[in-house]
């Protein structure tokens, strides 16, 4: 339960900036239909995911205050600082491809964990149903035709960077929840 907790506790303070680099998406789109759905999404991360890791947060016995005074870990800040320099620096298919990881993969282990989901804890139950969920591939499939669109639209330097971005944030990805098997912390 201590990696769960964990894992828990660093997706919640994940989720502020996750959401602010939605917005900066949004800032940079062409249309209403594409800011709209960046809206939506900031929103969800803001309003129903930390909602989400409240409630959790509760079951686990920790206060709203204990979550707020969570310090980012190492690759928690990594994966932030790579998302939030995308989103200054980037263009709209650069910040989507960087996003997409985080949507897509939480979509996939849910729907792979689902198969096989424990009766207790329920703790544990309720988030792989929330993540195998329509509810949340809903936007997942949202963002992965955003980013078929964009792709096909993007020079070939842009689609390199793209495809970088997406290769890295994959890898915070992978890390991000190894960070939380190891239970991982400053040395200093």
């Amino acid at each position: 339960m201590h990696r769960f907790t964990y894992f828990i506790l660093q997706d919640y303070v994940y989720l502020l900036d996750f959401a602010q680099v939605l917005c900066q998406a949004g800032a940079k789109s062409p249309d209403l239909e594409t800011l709209d759905l960046f809206a939506h999404h900031a929103l969800g991360a803001v309003e129903v995911e930390r909602s989400f890791h409240a409630s959790f947060g509760k079951s686990l016995g920790l206060s709203r205050e204990q979550l707020d005074a969570v310090i980012k870990a190492p690759v928690t800040q990594a994966y932030i600082d790579h998302l939030q320099s995308v989103a200054r620096s980037g263009t709209l298919g650069e910040i989507v491809a960087a996003v997409l990881p985080c949507y897509w993969i939480y979509g996939e282990a849910g729907r792979r964990l689902y198969r096989n989901r424990p009766a207790k804890p329920k703790i544990y139950r309720q988030w792989i149903e929330t993540y195998a969920s329509e509810t949340f591939w809903q936007p997942v499939r949202e963002q992965i035709q955003l980013m078929d669109r964009l792709g096909a639209a993007a020079n070939r330097g842009e689609k390199k960077l793209m495809t970088a971005h997406f290769i890295l944030s994959s890898r915070y990805e992978f890390m991000f929840w190894e960070q939380a098997y190891r239970l991982e912390s400053w040395p200093v």
